[in-house]
Order: structure tokens, then sequence, then C-alpha cells
């Protein structure tokens, strides 16, 4: 067993975790002001983990993890095989599903600033556009919730698949170790929970 995961990405997996829960409990017992507030953490969350895709520990990069669609096929061949061994980092197919939600919470994030109801709450930056825009970034806001609970019930079901296959993605999760042959160069994260309560500080300094 070798550290494969670094604080930030435990931290950050499990604190969208959190935070996405938090986001739809206080949009529906309106929490407006927690909802927004909530969503300035996720945000700074997701940047942080993008800036650490470029910079972080070896296998929490881009090029660690995105792999072309061969090597997504290559790897559900093997998941098949009972010699299956995971990897010290995302797996093909976990890296596209990675990248698919990266991608559903920033629209989700953007279209929070420019969302209203027309009554009592408005995003941050909803009064920079008309009201025909407004009501369209709203109604992709809320569809676009829906494709992330989507993703995430298919995130789900993936870990019970490689639950099945010996493969226990929680708890590597949590500790940070795995059962591999070699230790990726895990970077101290310091600046990347830095650079995280600095952007969070300051969305909540100008927004919140």
């Amino acid at each position: 067993m070798v550290k494969v995961w670094d604080s930030f990405v435990r931290g950050y997996h499990w604190l969208l975790v959190i935070g996405v829960v938090s986001l739809w409990w206080t949009a529906e017992y309106g929490f407006m002001e927690w909802h927004f507030r909530t969503a300035f953490v996720v945000g700074a969350l997701l940047i942080s983990r993008l800036v650490w895709a470029v910079f972080g520990s070896s296998n929490a990069r881009f090029s660690a993890f995105v792999k072309s669609p061969k090597a997504v096929v290559r790897h559900v061949q093997e998941l098949r095989s009972r010699s299956y061994q995971p990897g010290a980092t995302h797996n093909a197919a976990g890296g596209w599903a990675v990248l698919a939600l990266w991608l559903v919470l920033a629209i989700q994030l953007s279209t929070g600033l420019f969302a209203t109801d027309d009554i009592f709450y408005s995003g941050p930056l909803a009064s920079l556009i008309d009201s025909d825009l407004q009501g369209l970034i709203t109604d992709v806001h809320e569809i676009n919730f829906n494709v992330l609970l989507a993703l995430i019930a298919v995130h789900i079901l993936a870990i019970l698949v490689y639950q099945l296959r010996g493969v226990n993605l929680v708890k590597a999760m949590i500790h940070g170790k795995r059962n591999v042959q070699h230790q990726p160069n895990v970077s101290a994260a310091w600046w990347a929970w830095l650079l995280a309560a600095v952007i969070a500080a300051s969305a909540w300094y100008f927004w919140g």
C-alpha cells in the first residue's frame, strides 16, 4: 500500500460531495444566501482542482488520467479480466468521467451567477443581462442540475462495479493509499488549499 492521493485531491472530493448536497438543500428550502455562499466555496474548489491538474501531484494532472478513447475501450476489456489491477490514478474511463463532472459543475456554477427566480433572489451578475436571457440561463441552471445528478448516479454505480472487482475506491479516497507497484510523486498540497481559501474568501467578500 503506497500513497497515491494527496490531501487536496481527497479533501476536494469529499468537500465537493458536501457542497453539492448543500447546494440542493439550500435551494430546496429557500436558504438562498447560503446557497450562493456554498456555490462560491464549490467554485473555489473546482478552480483550484483545475490548477492542481496542471501543477499538482503527478497522478492528479491531466497528463496522467486523460487518455484516448482507445484506452477507455482497453480499460473496459481489462476490467472484465480476473487479473485486473488498478493503477495509481484515475483509470481511462474514470478520467473522462472526471472531465464530464467538471464541465457540468462549471456550467452549474456559471449559470447560477445569472439565474433568478424573478421575485426574491438573483445571482450576483444577473443585473448585467436582460430578463429574457436571465430566464433562459435559469432554465439551463435547473436542467443542468439533473444532468449533474445523473453523473453522480453513474459515479456511484461505477464505485459498486469496481467494488465487485475487488477495488475499493472509497477507502483509497479516504486514506489516500492503494496497492500499486509504483508510487507517484505526491506533492505537498498546502498551496492548493490556500488558493481555494483565497478564491472563496474573495467571492464571499465581493458577492456574499
